[in-house]
């Protein structure tokens, strides 16, 4: 498998901010996907190596994948792992 790419930039999350823990996390990796640092069809960091990169629990990494999911950024290949989803929206300035 390839490894993961996350050399992205990730923004620490802000504990006093008004949006949750996994809001931070997937609007970062939304930010990465917009801006070509994860391209279509690449893998989103596990669960793991985001709870890594945050400093979050378990349960908020998973939601914040699942949110992914459910907004159709990602998509999740059983035993593969998580990766990019295409979407119309995906680069800045076509929403």
């Amino acid at each position: 498998m390839a490894p993961y790419p996350l050399r992205m930039d990730a923004t620490p999350i802000d504990p006093d901010a008004e949006e949750h823990p996994y809001q931070q996390i997937a609007a970062d990796i939304i930010r990465a996907i917009r801006s070509g640092e994860l391209k279509v069809g690449s893998r989103v960091p596990s669960e793991a190596k985001l709870i890594q990169t945050y400093g979050v629990a378990r349960n908020t990494a998973r939601h914040a994948v699942e949110y992914l999911r459910d907004e159709g950024w990602v998509h999740t290949r059983p035993q593969r792992g998580t990766f990019v989803a295409e979407r119309v929206d995906q680069v800045d300035g076509n929403e």
